[in-house]
């Protein structure tokens, strides 16, 4: 550092270093954002149908489709560039992509349940937090609409991601609740004031009414120093000092029910299951953590998530969770797995009968879930390390991949059956690289559609002509691509089941043709994305912006349009299928390419306006030039002296209302009728006109 007379303590010299680093450190991000975003990009999968929509890839590295339960794969994935609901085939394909559907923020725990008689998705929606969520229950329909959105009850949080279960027929759900709560932290060594807790809280609500059926608080049962879990010691632990940060001792992360009314939930930080009394909210038994009711035989586990019940009678008790055995700071175990626990409340033991191990190491920090299915089968989801594995009813390995690999969060991974029925249409996009001697490619897909077994594309010469059917191909996966010989200016596609039965329609699509510049970067199929600016090899271009267009482009709809004749419109009557005749649902296409002229002319549509106003206004200039005249030249309609005194009077109330006022432009006689005058009129017109009459 240098330091001068002016600057003794080279205060100027630091200025100007820290700007330097700055300038670096700001150089850098934006170097790191540009890498990561351009990784993010190649790790999803892009449709060209459906621009808007993306998703991670699925990718299976094991699968035994003979051995596998049928049903779809439901995921939750979030810290993502769309996050929400999605459902997978068992080939890894996408089906259904709720993001934007579902509603703002993150969605959790996707399942399949019982509403109003029928199959419906239910999962949470919401903001996250740190550990924790806010927001509500949504249930959605088998055409992906919304019907009702459950919230908590009793005056506090909203509910939490960690269960919203609608059971008893949708009539009533499960839900969590993390609300922060004012606790005495003394024993702590918080000593200055009051600190805070987060009260894990779980209700039973009825759906329709949201009256709460039943409440249970951790803070009313569970001494917080029984958790293993202190303040600041994990990124979710809080520090107990802020409402914004309260210690999360017990951290719920799941509930079930049993036929008796009894609840089972999981607690995280306690390492512990707890059966609780639908009663009273006592505390029956608890399995594992600080002195626990039983006896663990040949197992351990911590920072466990979804407790189910899979078998209960008055000496055992049978039940699944998914054992993290980590929690990003403290690791117990070398992995994470599946655990099926068998309970025996005579002898006070538990012992492990089951454990479903992953394929390669895979250790959990968080999140996590075990399914047992119908069949007999488990189906695992690996929580954050978004892995997907099913076994069979003996143990087998069936399936295993993975969605992402430590590039996105999920919290369960579960297998459903699922039929929907779109309120959407097919969508369509379709690819030709010239308008001559050149092949069309289409590209199809219908988002959450789960009848489709075929695609049928037409085409046309025409927007309004003459359709004929140009092919048929078997749906391969979310988006289908077909390919025509023939170049099709228009077409659309039908989605068939597996009868052949029509399902639906697309709109009529016109085919996308490049320019001859940009065609040759592109092939005989697609287009690919643009990786930058300018040509390749280019250093530093930038975008520019084009003169105004003299022309039409080159393909666009009604240029093409005017190319035909009556000749062509013969052959096409002769070439194309009457019978498979489409109106096009482009209606503004079709004013603008008929009316173009009117539109390039943008004060045109003014003339009429300007012209009948100009007459008018004229008009009324001339009728207050002659009414003034005819009443200078003839004041005096009569002869006498009370009748000219009158005249004068009205005429002298005439003249001297506004031109828009009707009595300006009434005669002597109308005004002498009136029997109407306003009040100020009144008063000073009684006494002098009325007097005279």
């Amino acid at each position: 550092m240098i330091v001068t007379a002016n600057d003794p303590d080279g205060s100027s010299a630091i200025s100007i270093h820290l700007k330097t680093v700055r300038l670096f450190l700001l150089a850098l991000i934006l170097f790191l954002h540009g890498a990561v975003g351009n990784d993010d990009y190649k790790e999803i999968t892009h449709y060209r149908s459906r621009p808007d929509l993306s998703a991670l890839p699925m990718t299976l590295e094991l699968k035994h489709k003979e051995k596998l339960t049928p049903g779809y794969i439901f995921l939750t994935p979030y810290e993502i560039k769309n996050p929400g609901p999605y459902i997978f085939d068992t080939d890894g394909n996408l089906v259904w992509s709720g993001w934007g559907w579902s509603g703002p923020g993150t969605a959790h725990g996707m399942h399949t349940c019982q509403y109003k008689g029928s199959n419906h998705l239910c999962f949470f929606q919401g903001h996250q937090e740190k550990g924790y969520s806010r927001g509500h229950g949504i249930i959605m329909d088998n055409r992906y609409r919304i019907v009702r959105s459950v919230q908590p009850g009793g005056g506090m949080s909203s509910s939490d991601m960690h269960e919203f279960r609608p059971i008893n027929g949708g009539r009533t759900a499960l839900m969590t609740i993390y609300q922060p709560q004012q606790y005495d932290m003394t024993k702590w060594n918080i000593k200055t004031g009051v600190g805070w807790v987060m009260d894990s809280i779980f209700q039973e609500v009825d759906v329709e009414t949201g009256a709460v059926l039943f409440e249970w608080r951790s803070l009313d049962h569970i001494d917080p120093r029984l958790g293993f879990t202190p303040p600041t010691s994990t990124d979710t632990s809080g520090s107990a000092l802020s409402p914004h940060s309260p210690w999360d001792f017990f951290h719920i992360n799941s509930i079930d029910k049993n036929e008796d009314g009894d609840y089972l939930i999981s607690s995280r930080h306690m390492c512990a299951i707890y059966k609780i009394s639908g009663k009273d909210g006592s505390v029956i038994w608890h399995l594992h953590g600080a002195n626990p009711s039983f006896r663990n035989i040949n197992f351990s586990f911590s920072q466990q998530h979804d407790a189910r019940w899979l078998m209960e009678n008055s000496t055992h008790t049978v039940l699944s969770l998914f054992n993290n055995g980590f929690n990003g700071y403290n690791q117990t175990h070398d992995y994470s797995s599946g655990m099926i626990i068998v309970i025996d409340h005579v002898e006070k033991t538990a012992t492990k009968i089951r454990e479903y191990t992953p394929k390669e190491p895979v250790l959990s920090s968080s999140q996590g879930n075990l399914q047992i299915l119908p069949n007999g089968n488990a189906f695992v989801g690996w929580g954050n390390k978004g892995f997907v594995s099913e076994y069979a009813e003996d143990g087998e390995l069936v399936l295993w991949g993975y969605f992402s690999q430590d590039a996105a969060m999920n919290y369960r991974v579960q297998k459903f059956d699922w039929d929907a029925d779109p309120t959407d249409i097919p969508a369509l996009w379709a690819y030709a690289r010239a308008v001559s001697d050149s092949l069309t490619t289409l590209y199809v897909s219908w988002n959450g559609a789960t009848k489709v077994k075929k695609w049928r594309f037409f085409g046309s010469k025409k927007q309004e002509g003459l359709f004929k059917e140009i092919g048929t191909t078997n749906k391969a996966g979310f988006e289908t691509a077909y390919t025509d010989s023939n170049f099709h200016r228009w077409c659309y596609v039908e989605a068939l089941d597996a009868k052949g039965k029509v399902l639906g329609r697309s709109t009529t699509k016109f085919t996308f043709v490049p320019s001859p510049e940009l065609s040759k970067y592109c092939g005989d199929t697609f287009c690919d994305y643009a990786p930058d600016f300018g040509n390749p090899n280019e250093t530093d271009a930038r975008p520019t912006v084009p003169p105004p267009a003299t022309h039409r482009p080159e393909g666009w709809p009604w240029e093409l349009e005017d190319e035909e004749d009556e000749e062509d419109d013969d052959d096409d009557a002769n070439d194309y299928d009457g019978d498979r005749h489409r109106e096009s649902q482009h209606e503004g296409a079709q004013s603008i390419g008929e009316h173009p002229k009117m539109y390039s002319q943008p004060g045109h549509w003014l003339l009429p306006f300007v012209e009948v106003g100009s007459g008018l206004s004229l008009g009324l200039l001339l009728l207050h030039f002659f009414n003034r005249r005819r009443q200078q030249a003839n004041p005096f309609q009569r002869g006498s002296l009370v009748d000219d005194t009158v005249n004068l009077k009205f005429s002298h109330l005439a003249y001297h209302m506004p031109w828009w006022h009707w009595r300006r432009w009434a005669t002597i006689a109308e005004l002498r009728r009136q029997k109407y005058f306003p009040s100020m009129d009144r008063q000073s017109n009684d006494g002098d006109i009325d007097d005279g009459l």
